[in-house]
């Protein structure tokens, strides 16, 4: 059955949106690290589609770092019953090669792209926004960076990027002196007693929208051990559970601080994007949906079409 689309409902998400200087082609996205680096859906088919990247706005990339990085020991994701918790350590081909690889030959496929980035260094940012820019300038696909703030601040004693307002806002600044003419969205932890905090160093650093949120800390136990599942112990917990508290963080960010919100968190179907843009988010980013099923996104970008 066809979802019934609420009176208030009159946006197409798969028309054509401004987000600071830059055009998306759509309000329906899929979240950094749930759809890779956003080369392989071509491979899949499924009845009625294309291809998985049908009415999508952007794919956001799996999170690319200065250098390679292996990730962390396996097991490094474990299914729950309302969701998953993983611990990939930002598992990544390195920033050279995602410049000299990747990068060309998602415009080359005409993917709409929005590249996730993250450092140890605040200054690293605008480092790999500027080289960013002038490899990939005059890309028509490449439509911002989104700058990953939950990795440990090295020049800084090693606390988290995101949790600390000051540094947020300085990770921002240094990407966007290099991105003239493309979005820069900040992803923001929900791991902080006050997110609007969060938000506002971002938006007054010059990031065009916030995404919220990122993964909840979370932990699974293996009872035939009685250990944690991930050696790591802990992890981000992301699916359907996290969908409220995602919610509320995306209110608090909208009614505080008036910033733009790109949504995520727990979003499966049409309605549950519709409680975002209900509360003011300009666009939505699907998750763990997507990596149980790569049309996830499309769908939900077609089911929300009006008429």
């Amino acid at each position: 059955m066809a979802l019934q689309l609420p009176a208030w409902w009159k946006i197409d998400p798969t028309a054509p949106f401004e987000l600071g200087p830059r055009r998306l082609p759509g309000r329906i996205w899929t979240a950094s690290g749930c759809f890779a680096y956003g080369l392989t859906g071509h491979d899949f088919a499924a009845p009625g589609f294309a291809s998985p990247y049908e009415g999508l706005g952007a794919v956001v990339t799996k999170t690319v770092t200065p250098a390679p990085r292996a990730g962390n020991p396996m097991p490094r994701l474990a299914e729950t019953a309302c969701g998953a918790i993983n611990s990939i350590g930002l598992e990544n081909v390195g920033f050279d090669r995602f410049c000299d690889e990747v990068l060309p030959e998602l415009e080359r496929r005409g993917v709409p792209t929005v590249a996730s980035l993250a450092a140890t260094r605040p200054a690293e940012f605008g480092t790999m926004a500027a080289r960013l820019h002038r490899v990939a300038g005059g890309f028509a696909h490449w439509h911002g960076v989104e700058v990953n703030l939950s990795c440990p601040n090295v020049a800084e004693g090693g606390h988290d990027f995101g949790r600390d307002p000051a540094t947020v806002a300085e990770c921002v600044a240094a990407a966007r002196a290099e991105l003239p003419d493309r979005a820069l969205l900040a992803k923001l932890t929900p791991n902080i007693t006050d997110i609007t905090e969060l938000s506002g160093a971002a938006i007054n650093a010059g990031a065009d929208a916030v995404s919220a949120i990122n993964t909840v800390l979370g932990l699974e136990v293996d009872l035939t051990t009685g250990q944690p599942v991930l050696p790591r112990r802990f992890g981000g917990y992301s699916g359907p559970a996290v969908l409220p508290i995602a919610l509320a963080k995306v209110d608090e960010i909208v009614q505080k601080t008036g910033g733009k919100v790109v949504g995520v968190g727990g979003i499966a179907t049409a309605t549950d994007a519709l409680k975002f843009f209900a509360l003011g988010a300009v666009a939505v980013q699907v998750g763990t949906a997507q990596m149980r099923d790569p049309f996830a996104a499309a769908r939900i970008a077609r089911e929300l079409r009006p008429g």
